[in-house]
């Protein structure tokens, strides 16, 4: 009976439990990488770099509109096909097509580019940036929970031990050997283990909470995370870099710095653009046009007669005579057709244009002085951010030597808990020690493991950090 239970055992844990998945934290940054907003708003950014760059590159070629105008005309008008007046309503309609290209604007459009390039290799390094934050925040609460879950073993542990205690304090009173004083002591421990239980439990649920919505994900999404062993924490211990070190690789490769540095040379080619407008604008033009009219029509000839009056002399006298010749008249037919209309009417032009600044209400000389203030102020926001970054690299290297230091003394500290709690256990089970003491002891070695625990993961926590200013990717 007992071998069919044991098979039934071994049947149940090879079924794999549904809706709960194991997570590294490659693939927990993974994720957070593809759900972040702040992340997909950064990439936006860079979208509309590329966008506002094609735009000033297109701005090299010529460009081309045409407009079509239609109406009509009431009243005594010019008639547009002959350009004399008439009073009869006339339908009419106008075609063109036009297009200018710049042939000279002090370098604006070339600067444009230039600059333009620049916004958007800062825009990507901007990105790259938002995405090794994201990754050592995730890799900060990764390690969270990692801790939090340990933590709540150790209480579980103390918890279980402290009802095998009472277990065996109740079995030697009932043969005599213990007092029922003892009993009580270790109902007490027993409560306390059960709170310490229920605050590591609690703070594994916060833990666990904080780092699904860092990834945004659903809250209620069953997830195991993949734990560090003791070789990965003894080789991220042996870490060490010196200050220059670290801050010569971050102002050379940290994202954050390098943006800062391309804003400040667009900025410089800011100053170029703005005198720009100093400078005369030339321009070629060219145009193509046509026109259509009701009023246009055919005019057709008639054959017709005329008559002109006069006098002829005979001799002395005067004799009415009506001269008769043949004359060709017109009369007005149908509408010309719009094609033949457009042929007829079709024209083209073609120009250079200048126009030469000469006041233009501080507008341009206000925007060179604004350019100026700009690159300043790129300047400065780079001093300050290697000024900051230069603070937070001496902060964290002073954090993981007072972590590698708390971590020595934890360690010493659990080994001497911990042979104690042996010795004083074994006393305790001879009757050499009474219950107190050995809920001394005991209370001592907990603490002593949730100790070295916290500094061990303090000491992950600082490691990555400067892991992250050396330019490393974000793993453990």
């Amino acid at each position: 009976m007992g071998k069919i239970y044991i098979l039934i055992f071994y049947i149940i844990a090879s079924v794999p439990v549904h809706g709960q998945e194991q997570w590294s934290l490659m693939s927990c940054i993974d994720y957070a990488n593809k759900n972040n907003v702040n992340l997909q708003l950064s990439k936006i950014n860079v979208d509309q770099a590329a966008i506002t760059l094609k735009e000033s590159k297109y701005k090299m070629l010529p460009n081309l509109s045409g407009s079509i105008y239609s109406g009509t005309s009431f009243g005594r008008n010019v008639d547009p096909t002959t350009n004399t007046f008439t009073t009869k309503n006339i339908l009419y309609s106008n075609y063109s097509l036009s297009s200018s290209v710049a042939l000279f604007q002090g370098g604006l459009i070339r600067n444009s580019i230039k600059q333009n390039e620049l916004y958007l290799e800062s825009g990507y390094k901007d990105y790259e940036q938002a995405c090794n934050d994201l990754a050592l925040t995730i890799a900060i609460y990764y390690l969270n929970v990692l801790q939090s879950q340990e933590r709540l073993n150790v209480a579980e542990k103390n918890r279980e031990f402290s009802k095998i205690q009472l277990d065996q304090i109740n079995k030697l009173i009932k043969a005599g050997a213990k007092p029922e004083a003892d009993a009580l002591e270790i109902q007490s421990q027993l409560a306390r283990a059960e709170q310490t239980f229920v605050d590591a439990e609690n703070a594994l649920d916060l833990a666990w909470l904080s780092l699904k919505q860092s990834m945004r994900l659903d809250p209620q999404t069953k997830m195991f995370l993949e734990p560090l062993s003791e070789d990965q924490f003894n080789s991220l211990q042996i870490q060490k870099y010196t200050f220059e070190d670290l801050f010569n690789s971050a102002s050379e490769q940290r994202p954050g710095i390098q943006a800062a540095k391309i804003r400040l040379d667009a900025a410089k080619i800011g100053e170029k653009i703005a005198r720009s407008f100093y400078y005369p604008s030339i321009y070629l033009n060219a145009s193509i046009g046509s026109r259509y009219s009701d009023a246009a029509k055919f005019f057709i000839p008639v054959d017709s007669k005329e008559t002109i009056s006069g006098l002829a002399r005979f001799g002395t006298d005067s004799i009415p005579v009506d001269l008769e010749f043949p004359a060709t008249k017109y009369k007005e037919g149908a509408v010309i057709p719009f094609k033949k209309q457009f042929d007829q009417f079709l024209g083209y032009g073609g120009g250079i244009s200048i126009n030469i600044p000469i006041f233009n209400n501080y507008i341009t000389k206000g925007g060179v002085e604004k350019s100026k203030l700009l690159s300043k102020q790129s300047e400065l926001q780079l001093e300050l951010q290697k000024e900051k970054l230069s603070q937070d690299i001496y902060q964290a290297m002073t954090n993981v030597k007072a972590a590698l230091k708390e971590y020595d003394a934890t360690q010493n500290a659990y080994v001497a808990a911990k042979s104690s709690y042996e010795k004083t256990q074994k006393r305790f089970e001879v009757g050499m020690a009474n219950v107190f003491e050995l809920n001394l002891i005991q209370t001592n070695y907990l603490n002593a493991q949730t100790n070295l625990l916290i500094s061990k993961y303090d000491l992950v926590f600082k490691q990555k950090i400067l892991d992250y200013y050396a330019g490393k990717p974000i793993r453990l």
